[in-house]
């Protein structure tokens, strides 16, 4: 069963993309900052992020994100997930 985890959290962790996304105010989106905040507050968090560059040019630059994160007593560190969607230069 411990192999299973172990490989899911492997095949999870792959990550294709060419640069990383800006935020504006990359201290709000705390897992996106540092992985390790993971359960820093000892209580669920949920954050969402969006970011609308130059909107009435064509092809803006949209960015989407949406982190989870709570702290697990059985493991004493924290747990998290963050999904982002980063749309550069695409029309619409």
């Amino acid at each position: 069963m411990k192999k299973l985890i172990y490989l899911f959290a492997i095949l999870i962790s792959f990550q294709s993309h060419g640069q990383d996304p800006e935020f504006t105010q990359f201290y709000a989106n705390p897992i996106y900052l540092n992985p390790a905040l993971a359960g820093t507050h000892g209580c669920p968090r949920l954050n969402m992020n969006h970011r609308n560059q130059w909107p009435s040019l064509t092809g803006a630059f949209i960015t989407n994100s949406i982190s989870y994160d709570q702290y697990v007593n059985a493991m004493q560190g924290g747990v998290a997930i963050m999904l982002t969607n980063d749309m550069a230069g695409k029309t619409r």
